[in-house]
């Protein structure tokens, strides 16, 4: 074996890292950029090499690239500044930062895990013993958080990273400003209204936090952003199902007026004694911080980090990586919205998960089996998949309806939104269900989430490449969308649903 260039590392990255897009960075300060791991309101989030880093498992890290701080430069370097003096114990918090370059960026450790959004809209409401260990790991990380002088102001499930040792809260270099969609259910009726963030604020997240974990439902139900408010400013929330011991608190911690809302020491006090309780130890001296963290992250303690395979890194640069022979047309098009990726999440488990406010259902239809063509006839079909209608978002099957159209997109009148594109097509036949490879390959136009672009060929057909399993990811986050997919030449076993084993969506500019 011929020894490894000295300009040659050996970085452990996650098994199915998502490729950087055509204008990404390549490097971010010091660090040498290898993919994403997320994108959102603030900023995007990348997969990094420190090459300072002494083994292959400790070089990998995570470096933001803030879209727009929202506030002066010396104002984000003071924030990044007091981040760094954060208890790190249930903060993911920022290792270096240059927050006064162009596009400020921070980098932090990477962390294997997943993200309480994905794993509650998995499961449902989650058991006694982690909830309690989740609701005193986000007030211990708030309480170190405000200790440092700084208020989260955008705590979500989104940004709640589970791992092994338990909860770590994320996203803190930047407060999001202003309701956006789902997002307001996490959000106190005075930042509503404009209020800056504050200790009151977080604790209000807290409980809408813990209510959602608790039971598996929005504490004050779906709606548009506004109806959420209102709800919120009237205390009108639904606790049912969660832990009977802990609606005290988390009832204090949703009150409209921020002046009636309980301090993290009698919100850690409070849950503490509902842990005493639950374990028979009313009479037993309370533990101490470091005791009390190791009884409750031992609930966490089976979540499983997902797998990461050794990869060479050139250290003057990255190998370019295989590119589809079509040349992508990049047209400027307005920002996607983008809700459970829009957290700048690092997890390596699935990226996302559904949106907390819609309701997954099947809409499935059983029919006999289309007539098997001939081998020579390819079996395509333009259809829209949901993510609304898929029954289970993570392993499928998954729901498709066939979609045709008289007349010929029209091109160059700027990009439409997602459903705006659905709304042009027109249902060509009966709803059915197949699985999709997670090796399928996939030819994406707008549903990977570049902000300002579309790619494209001539004839309007997407030119990006993904694999089946990110179209998969997508399904559990995404709007809908109008693809052309491609069907195995293997029939199905029996009445079996057929496989895809290519995807190419369509768009327009």
């Amino acid at each position: 074996m011929s020894p490894r260039s000295p300009r040659e590392i050996s970085v452990l990255v996650p098994e199915h890292l998502p490729p950087l897009y055509p204008d990404d960075p390549t490097r971010i300060g010091p660090y040498l950029v290898l993919g994403r791991l997320g994108q959102g309101a603030t900023g995007t989030v990348y997969a990094a090499v420190d090459a300072s880093s002494p083994t292959a498992n400790d070089r990998l890290i995570a470096v933001k690239v803030l879209r727009d701080p929202g506030q002066d430069r010396e104002a984000l370097v003071r924030r990044l500044t007091a981040l760094t003096r954060v208890d790190p114990t249930r903060v993911v918090v920022p290792t270096t930062f240059d927050g006064r370059s162009e596009r400020p960026w921070l980098s932090m450790p990477y962390m294997e895990g997943e993200r309480l959004s994905h794993y509650v809209t998995k499961r449902g409401g989650v058991g006694t013993g982690k909830l309690i260990a989740l609701a005193v790991g986000l007030a211990d990380g708030l309480s170190a958080l405000h200790g440092r002088g700084v208020a989260h102001g955008s705590l979500n499930p989104e940004k709640v990273l589970l791992e092994s040792h338990g909860p770590h809260i994320m996203d803190c270099a930047v407060s999001e400003v202003g309701p956006n969609g789902p997002g307001v259910t996490w959000m106190s009726p005075e930042r509503f209204r404009g209020a800056e963030a504050s200790p009151a604020a977080d604790v209000f997240a807290w409980g809408a936090v813990i209510a959602f974990a608790g039971t598996g439902r929005l504490p004050f139900g779906p709606g548009e952003p506004e109806e959420i408010a209102r709800r919120a400013a009237s205390g009108d929330h639904n606790l049912t199902g969660l832990v009977k011991g802990l609606v005290p608190v988390v009832k204090r911690a949703l009150d409209p007026d921020p002046e009636a809302r309980p301090s993290l020491r009698e919100v850690i006090g409070a849950v503490i004694a509902v842990w005493q309780r639950e374990n028979g130890r009313e009479d037993a001296e309370v533990p101490d911080r470091d005791r009390l963290a190791a009884l409750l992250e031992r609930e966490w303690s089976a979540v499983e980090p997902a797998q990461r395979v050794p990869r060479v890194i050139r250290l003057e640069g990255r190998a370019p990586r295989e590119r589809s022979l079509r040349k992508p047309i990049m047209v400027g098009a307005g920002a996607l919205a983008v809700v459970l990726v829009g957290a700048g999440v690092w997890g390596v488990s699935r990226l996302v998960g559904p949106s907390d406010d819609e309701a997954l259902v099947s809409d499935a239809v059983e029919e006999e089996p289309a007539a098997s063509p001939s081998p020579e006839e390819p079996r395509t079909l333009v259809v829209r998949f949901d993510p609304a209608e898929q029954e289970d978002v993570l392993e499928g099957p998954w729901v498709y309806t066939p979609v045709d159209r008289d007349d010929e997109p029209e091109r160059g009148q700027g990009a439409p939104t997602h459903q705006e594109w659905a709304e042009q097509w027109e249902e060509a036949g009966e709803a059915d269900d197949a699985v999709i490879s997670p090796e399928a390959e996939v030819l994406c136009a707008k549903f990977c989430a570049a902000p300002d672009h579309v790619f494209l060929d001539e004839e309007g057909r997407g030119t990006w490449e993904l694999t089946g399993r990110d179209f998969i990811d997508y399904l559990s986050w995404g709007p809908v969308v109008i693809v052309e997919v491609t069907f195995s030449d293997e029939e199905p076993e029996g009445d079996g649903p057929r496989e895809i084993v290519r995807i190419t969506e369509l768009f327009t500019d």
